[in-house]
């Protein structure tokens, strides 16, 4: 059975290159089964898939819980309004809307009342919708509006996140896959640390990058069950290629906070561990006297009247017992330096030098010897004490090292790396 109300909002609507115009990766079957797999549920009655797309967790869940009532919803005309033919479960009984998912009076459009729901599985489009009122009134409704520090922050992953959070009953359970951004980024934590508090929040799973076919962006499947007590510990896990699961890490509520990545709290624990039996300090902020990010803009660098130092600068690594230098032909003399100084941020010998931004952002470090020189903003700094800069040095040539610095950057396809992520990295 389908059903079809509504029309195409364009405020939705966003070409890519990559994605479809709806900003749309479309759920491998091999992914769609491991988030319905993770999903503890044994006898739902009311299934939901908020932008069902090709319908690939659809069927997942249809072929899973074979006597649940299905309902879809998607905004494009042309997704698929029942389950694909070669389903093996005619018993379902699948209701399908074309409707925007982010109407605010949604519930009324396809006929469920809000908190009814036991299962939901959501993929979300990867786009930044235009505001509108009703946004403010879905992350209201869903606890989530004064988790932000705009509500402009606000995509279509949060949106539709909040909006199957109104549909869900309580104790009701919610599998979705999502972006970089609200798993690991800083201006997400107070939405991290909502949901955590509200909900049980299970697990978290980090998928390998490529696994949606036209993106390398890293994306993860997450469960948790609508307002069944606070979340004192959260499973961690990571994907590979083959798609099996790694082994659990539990992480308490203040680490997840921090961020929810499998790859960044494996890192730390193992530098952790390495530290019971190293006398180096046991993490960057200890270490550090200074960080310091050049403020020379990539397309400004060519007008600049003095050499600058860029991502495309750093040597290739060559092996933990050597040491990349930033070239003579940077090194500024003392008095141009301090002429030089009024229009950008200098390193001074001694200084460490890593990327700031990139995918290839863990092999790139130099050291400055020669003299002082003009750094670009995608570059930071690290200053040290005198009897811990070769320890760091050493430590960011080596294959630990690299680890430390690529799980502590975040992003959904570029990689960057913040001030504060350098401090959480542990020796």
């Amino acid at each position: 059975m389908t059903a079809s109300v509504g029309s195409l909002p364009r405020c939705l609507s966003r070409p890519s290159q990559t994605s479809d115009p709806w900003g749309r990766y479309y759920t491998s079957p091999l992914v769609s089964r491991s988030l319905i797999d993770g999903i503890e549920a044994p006898q739902p009655k009311l299934l939901l898939e908020l932008g069902s797309g090709s319908g690939s967790l659809s069927s997942a869940a249809a072929n899973r819980w074979q006597d649940a009532k299905l309902v879809t919803v998607d905004v494009d005309c042309r997704a698929p309004r029942r389950l694909d033919a070669s389903d093996t479960t005619p018993r379902l009984k699948h209701t399908h809307f074309v409707h925007d998912v982010l109407d605010e009076a949604l519930s009324d459009r396809i006929g469920l009342k809000l908190g009814t729901v036991d299962v939901a599985v959501c993929n979300p489009p990867y786009i930044r919708p235009r505001w509108r009122s009703d946004f403010g009134k879905i992350l209201e409704d869903a606890g989530l509006s004064g988790a932000l520090l705009s509500l402009f922050d606000a995509g279509a992953d949060l949106l539709f996140l909040a909006q199957n959070l109104r549909l869900l009953r309580n104790n009701g359970k919610l599998g979705l896959i999502l972006p970089d951004g609200l798993v690991t980024a800083e201006r997400f934590s107070r939405v991290r640390q909502t949901l955590l508090r509200q909900h049980f929040v299970q697990q978290v799973v980090q998928l390998p990058r490529g696994v949606f076919k036209g993106t390398e962006a890293q994306t993860y499947l997450a469960v948790l069950t609508k307002s069944a007590g606070e979340t004192g510990e959260v499973s961690l896990k990571q994907m590979g290629t083959d798609g099996r699961l790694s082994a659990a890490i539990h992480v308490g509520q203040d680490a997840a906070v921090k961020r929810l990545d499998y790859a960044f709290h494996a890192a730390s624990q193992v530098s952790a561990h390495r530290s019971c039996e190293s006398p180096l300090p046991t993490s960057f902020r200890q270490v550090l006297t200074a960080v310091v990010r050049g403020s020379i803009c990539s397309s400004a660098i060519p007008s600049f009247p003095k050499p600058v130092f860029h991502l495309g600068d750093f040597a290739k690594p060559m092996g933990e017992q050597a040491v990349r230098i930033v070239p003579r032909r940077f090194a500024l003399d003392a008095r141009t330096a301090q002429r030089v100084a009024h229009d950008a941020r200098l390193a001074v010998p001694g200084d460490i030098l890593v990327a700031r931004v990139g995918r290839s952002l863990a092999d790139q470090v130099a050291l400055v010897v020669h003299g002082p020189c003009v750094i670009s903003d995608c570059i930071f700094a690290l200053r040290a004490a005198d009897d811990h800069r070769e320890k760091l040095y050493r430590f960011l040539e080596s294959e630990m090292g690299r680890l430390a610095l690529g799980s502590a950057a975040h992003g959904v396809a570029a990689r960057f790396m913040s001030k504060s992520n350098l401090f959480d990295i542990h020796f």
